[in-house]
C-alpha cells in the first residue's frame, strides 16, 4: 500500500498561493473533521414605512476554515524530523501566523488535503496542551486554527464575473420593463428611479426603450 497522504499546509509571499513558496508543513495525523463557513453580507432597504424588510446583497463576507490539528509526542507516530511536540508547534506558528519580516505580514496560506485546497490567511492560532512528561514538556497538545478565506484580485475578479469592476450595475431594457421596477430589482427599492434617470442622461423616467442599456450606480449609504 502507498503512504497515506497527510494534509499539507503550505506558506507563500504572494497572494496567489503559485509563486513564492516559502515552506511546507504536514500534519501529524489527518485531521477527524474540519468545518467550512461561509457568509454572505446583506442590508436593509432604507425605503420609509416599508410593510416588509427587503434584504440588499452587498457582497460575500467572511469565510472561515476551522480545522484541528493534534501533536502527539508519546512515540505512537514519529513527530516529523526529529521533532519534539514544542518544536512541532513552533515551526507551524511561525510558519502560518507568525509576523514574517520580509513581507510585512503573516505568510498567505494554502491547506491542501483531498479535495480540500483552500487558500486564505490563519487569523486564529490557539494550542490546547493535553499530556505532559514528567518534567512539564508537551507529550500532546491540539491546535485549533481558524483560516480566512483570501483571495487574490485578479482571482476575485474571475469569480465574481461582475459586468462592472466597481460594483455597479448594467442592465439591458427589456420588453414590458419601466425605470421603477428594473430600479426595485437592484435595490430592493424603487424610490431611485429618478436618481437612475438623471445619471443615465434620460429626458424622462419614460424615456427606455427595449435594448437600451442602462446604469445602475452603488447605493449611498445613509
Amino acid at each position: 500500500m502507498g503512504q497515506i497522504k497527510k494534509l499539507q499546509i503550505a506558506a507563500y509571499a504572494d497572494a496567489t498561493g503559485v509563486n513564492q513558496l516559502l515552506g511546507t508543513i504536514n500534519a501529524m495525523i489527518n485531521p477527524a473533521s474540519y468545518s467550512l463557513s461561509y457568509v454572505a453580507e446583506y442590508e436593509l432597504s432604507k425605503e420609509d414605512a416599508a410593510s416588509g424588510p427587503t434584504q440588499i446583497f452587498k457582497g460575500m463576507g467572511q469565510s472561515d476554515l476551522n480545522l484541528d490539528l493534534l501533536v502527539d509526542g508519546t512515540g505512537i507516530i514519529p513527530i516529523p524530523d526529529g521533532m519534539t511536540v514544542d518544536g512541532y508547534i513552533d515551526r507551524l506558528q511561525y510558519l502560518i501566523f507568525s509576523y514574517q519580516g520580509t513581507v510585512h505580514r503573516p505568510n498567505f496560506l494554502k491547506v491542501s488535503w483531498g479535495s480540500l485546497v483552500y487558500k486564505g490567511v490563519c487569523k486564529s492560532f490557539t494550542t490546547n496542551y493535553k499530556l505532559f512528561n514528567a518534567d512539564g514538556t508537551a507529550l500532546r497538545a491540539e491546535v485549533k486554527l481558524v483560516i480566512a478565506k483570501s483571495l487574490d484580485f485578479k482571482s476575485k475578479k474571475g469569480l465574481a464575473k461582475k459586468e462592472s469592476p466597481d460594483l455597479t450595475h448594467i442592465r439591458t431594457v427589456k420588453a414590458g420593463d419601466t425605470l421603477p421596477m428594473m430600479t426595485y430589482r437592484i435595490y430592493g427599492d424603487a424610490s431611485y428611479y429618478i436618481e437612475v434617470a438623471r445619471l443615465n442622461g434620460l429626458s424622462s423616467v419614460h424615456a427606455i426603450r427595449p435594448g437600451d442599456e442602462l446604469y445602475f450606480p452603488p447605493l449611498k449609504k445613509a
